[in-house]
């Protein structure tokens, strides 16, 4: 039997928004069917399927819901008006989600394109890349601290990722050779994401537990001493920390107690092995 549109976001949808920590009926936290103020009702009706509030009562999320049979994208152009006119409205534009219960897609306003997640994010997850988008300062304007690389190709390789970054790219490939110091380099590069708050919660997976005991102590703990970090232990998570390291094995057994947002920036090692062959479903996630 096809789901209607109504029959999605109370079988399928609600349920999501409730494992991402959204309380349905808090009306303080989440409204449905929700008009928007001056939006020009053709073709559609100014209604949003959900907003998502902060305390402050300022709309952090719009959630724009399809039938499970149909594209959530087709919501897209509906989805950009509704955050346009909220953000006249505040002041900031809220961020905005399409789902139809089996897919769901992200867009940040100043993007061109939305991208596919593995689910909704939390109100934790949103409040700090909301914090993220408005304090953040240009990569390229901040030092590299030279006690943790102190060689010429470091800085280079550093900045080369940074422009990826500031040019609204998701990934970034680096390759360097045994004894050129990519421990350090990778410390300088989550160093400075740190300080020019681009990040808040970093996490590093490799697919070796001698990797990841390197990166927690001759990593973290050498050069980032006054950062809160753990290991990943499937048993037990604390959301807390702002550096965690982890093995793509533990991470498997583990990884859907970590909301899809949790983590800003990501570091795979060895990831001619990590990325490509094993534990797909972890990388997707």
């Amino acid at each position: 039997m096809e789901l209607t549109e109504s029959q999605t976001r109370s079988l399928l949808i609600n349920p999501q928004l409730v494992a991402a920590g959204w309380k349905l009926s808090d009306r303080t936290q989440v409204r449905f069917e929700v008009p928007v103020v001056g939006y020009d009702p053709t073709p559609w009706n100014g209604i949003t399927d959900f907003c998502l509030y902060q305390p402050s009562a300022r709309v952090l999320s719009v959630v724009e819901a399809k039938r499970a049979s149909r594209n959530p994208r087709e919501g897209e152009e509906q989805l950009r008006q509704y955050v346009a006119e909220i953000a006249r409205n505040q002041d900031f534009a809220p961020f905005g989600f399409m789902g139809n219960g089996l897919n769901t897609w992200f867009w940040e306003v100043g993007l061109a394109h939305p991208r596919l997640v593995a689910n909704f994010f939390s109100p934790a997850d949103l409040e700090r890349l909301l914090f993220i988008r408005q304090n953040r300062l240009p990569l390229g304007s901040l030092a590299i601290n030279a006690a943790i690389v102190d060689r010429a190709y470091q800085h280079e390789a550093i900045r080369r990722v940074c422009e990826v970054f500031e040019q609204g790219l998701r990934r970034a490939l680096l390759v360097m050779a045994t004894g050129t110091g990519k421990t350090r380099t990778i410390m300088a590069l989550i160093d400075l994401f740190l300080r020019a708050l681009w990040a808040q919660k970093i996490l590093f997976l490799a697919d070796r537990d001698a990797l990841v005991e390197q990166a927690l102590n001759d990593g973290f703990k050498a050069h980032l001493p006054h950062e809160p970090r753990v290991r990943i232990h499937s048993a037990s998570i604390d959301p807390d920390k702002r550096l965690y390291v982890a093995t793509l094995q533990t991470m498997s057994r583990c990884f859907e107690k970590f909301s899809p947002g949790f983590f800003d920036l990501i570091i795979f090692d060895e990831a001619h092995r990590s990325i490509f062959n094993r534990f797909t479903e972890v990388i997707e996630y």
